[in-house]
């Protein structure tokens, strides 16, 4: 029973952090602190899911696709997260190529 209280902790934690981590800037030093605290839960979750696991009863069948849904749910917000990210360093790149472009252009 606690380990399932605990789980729950867990799941609104990653809730939590994902959404933070979609509002805050790619560049913002505190982006660097989710991505690590997400990391911690994602861990700590698996942990706890493998516990119940070694224990599975019938009872744990619907529990258990509850949280597969969720670790599914979880998984399409971290990837839409990091798509967004990756096209922010992309476009980064980018707009540093074109500088350097004009500024070539401008010493000449």
């Amino acid at each position: 029973m606690q380990m399932l209280i605990e789980l729950d902790e867990i799941n609104k934690n990653l809730t939590n952090c994902l959404a933070s981590l979609e509002k805050t800037p790619a560049e913002d030093k505190s982006a660097d602190e989710l991505v690590q605290k997400l990391h911690e839960c994602v861990e700590r979750r698996q942990f706890i899911l493998d516990k119940i696991l070694q224990s599975l009863n019938a009872e744990d069948k619907q529990m258990l696709e509850k949280q597969l849904q969720l670790t599914q749910k979880f998984e399409q917000q971290a990837q839409i997260i990091l798509r967004h990210r990756q096209e922010l360093l992309h476009l980064g790149s980018k707009t540093k190529r074109q500088i350097n472009v004009y500024k070539s252009i401008g010493a000449k």
